[in-house]
């Protein structure tokens, strides 16, 4: 599992595409069987996913620092980092206001670092699954509670979120130049997105903040039409019943 052979990824390879589809295959899972979850297995999930997360971000911390020693790209401040801990906080607690800052965030995040997967080695390596295992199982915990749990999450919750990451990036901004890191990549883009902004030159910073927000919208819209037509589909069902 940590060996160097396993060196290399391959963006939209096989690994990668078959890690995207057993992710989509458990977020199937928990929206068809979301009826089916009786309270003793909702606990049971919930606390599974949590520990789960932080047993594998530990792992990896202990791996790369025997590899390397302390790196400040270690600190748990990029995005991704803050919704796996705010999420298994949630997922083990049941905070619906923990939830309603942190859901754009990982969904967004996690979304983003799957697709992307800046990554450099494969399976069966550890990295390669804690990568797609951390960032798939915060995304799912997130849908979980929204589907499961039936959290709340309104346009004024999106909002409310946004403005707590613009300020957050205000105070990373500067630390990544002291600490020479790259938390929120605010200090340079993946390779594979980095053409999307570099058209704006030096200010590509914003650009990419704003790209942000417009993803935040879109996640948010895509949630209105998933429970527009729940509700629907329940009211087809009541009138049919009735």
């Amino acid at each position: 599992m940590f060996s160097e052979q396993y060196a290399g990824f391959e963006w939209f390879g096989w690994m990668h595409l078959l890690a995207l589809l057993d992710l989509i295959v458990l977020i199937s899972l928990v929206i068809i069987f979301r009826k089916k979850i009786n309270p003793t297995w909702d606990l049971w999930i919930r606390r599974s996913i949590a520990v789960l997360m932080i047993i594998m971000e530990w792992t990896f911390y202990i791996w790369a620092i025997s590899r390397g020693g302390f790196q400040a790209s270690l600190l748990p401040m990029g995005v991704c980092a803050i919704a796996m801990y705010v999420t298994a906080y949630t997922l083990w607690t049941k905070n619906e206001k923990t939830f309603q800052v942190i859901f754009p965030w990982a969904i967004v995040g996690a979304l983003l670092s799957l697709l992307i997967a800046d990554l450099d080695y494969t399976f069966p390596h550890f990295r390669f699954i804690h990568y797609f295992g951390n960032h798939g199982l915060f995304l799912l915990g997130n849908i979980y509670l929204l589907v499961i749990s039936r959290f709340s999450f309104q346009y004024k919750h999106l909002l409310r979120s946004s403005l707590i990451l613009f300020l957050y990036s205000i105070v990373v901004y500067p630390i990544n130049f002291f600490l020479n890191t790259n938390h929120l990549f605010l200090r340079e883009l993946p390779s594979e997105v980095h053409f999307l902004f570099s058209f704006l030159g030096d200010f590509w910073v914003i650009g990419f903040m704003i790209g942000i927000f417009i993803l935040f919208h879109l996640v948010y819209l895509v949630l209105r039409l998933f429970q527009t037509k729940s509700s629907e589909t329940t009211s087809k069902k009541e009138s049919i019943s009735g």
